[in-house]
């Protein structure tokens, strides 16, 4: 069985997207102990790390034909205005920002000791942005591999959300056929519970969207985001999950009184992919923390059935 490294690797939904293609995660490590612990409890079979991953010694860590990587992108994001700094001021990591995007170098530190056939790295798309991409770039060529890059949107994949993210392909010595796949669409409806909430009493942030729908019994979705407007259910997908706060809401116009409710967690863990029975550890902020961080089940289903393909007739003697 073909196995895996994920690194960064969160409440699981890499492992469990390579997990759901056949291969074998052989160990997971990320620095937080709940991340670690939720996935522990879903993938038993899989050891896990809590390592501070900027600071391991990689020859611990066991060869696998796979390493997913996610590096935190917190501070590459345009949320919150953060700066891009200048490369010169980048390379001293003296701010939280530049460390952070630091974790991005866990990936050559490992493949040069490792040497993986398949690396994908995930990250969002300012990650291209980044003053030191070039020389990070540069880093996996000078151990020998060829780079792709791709930005793949979630809803492409079957999921209820559109979340364009970047994924960065480094291959040794084989190539990855990564014709993208046509997959049926599916609709926020299709991840819904039937609960349509409660009747709205008073204004609310999203009152103004509410008094645009204008079709009675047909669910909407309402976004606590500026300049948003309903869109019917069962013809859009969810905006992107994300780990801070619950910004997606449902209202549903029943014998002329507006409904609404906000979205579980469960809700949003269907549109990242997750099944109902995969369980999640922690308080509601800390379970909508890993759900929002998670690479969505079958972005990383596709590449771990691509991976296999490809590593199936590959001499890993080679």
């Amino acid at each position: 069985m073909i196995s895996a490294t994920d690194l960064f690797g969160g409440g699981g939904g890499a492992s469990e997207g390579l997990r759901q293609a056949g291969l074998h995660v052989a160990v997971a490590a990320n620095h937080l102990p709940i991340a670690i612990a939720t996935h522990k409890l879903n993938h038993p079979e899989t050891e896990h790390r809590t390592e501070n991953l900027l600071e391991v010694d990689w020859r611990t860590f066991p060869w696998t034909e796979v390493l997913w990587a996610s590096p935190s992108c917190v501070w590459h994001a345009r949320s919150g205005g953060r700066k891009r700094p200048p490369a010169e001021v980048e390379l001293k990591r003296a701010d939280p920002g530049a460390i952070d995007r630091a974790t991005a170098f866990a990936v050559i530190a490992a493949a040069e000791v490792h040497r993986y056939p398949v690396i994908v790295v995930e990250n969002v798309t300012e990650f291209l942005a980044w003053s030191l991409y070039r020389w990070w770039l540069d880093g996996l060529r000078a151990l020998g591999y060829t780079v792709e890059t791709l930005v793949l949107d979630a809803a492409d994949f079957g999921h209820a959300q559109n979340r364009p993210r970047l994924f960065i392909v480094a291959t040794r010595g084989i190539k990855l056929d990564l014709t993208l796949p046509d997959i049926a669409p599916v609709t926020a409806a299709d991840i819904l519970d039937p609960d349509l909430g409660r009747p709205v009493t008073r204004r609310l942030y999203v009152s103004d969207q509410i008094e645009q729908i204008d079709t009675e019994g047909v669910t909407h979705l309402v976004t606590y985001r500026r300049n948003a407007k309903p869109l019917r259910a069962d013809r859009h997908q969810l905006a992107t999950i994300t780990a801070g706060g619950n910004h997606h809401a449902i209202a549903t116009i029943v014998d002329g009184v507006p409904h609404h409710r906000m979205l579980s967690n469960r809700e949003c863990a269907r549109a990242q992919g997750f099944p109902d029975t995969y369980q999640f550890l922690g308080n509601s902020k800390d379970v909508k923390k890993l759900i929002g961080n998670a690479v969505p089940v079958g972005i990383a289903r596709w590449f771990g059935e691509r991976a296999a393909a490809a590593l199936d007739p590959y001499d890993l003697a080679a």
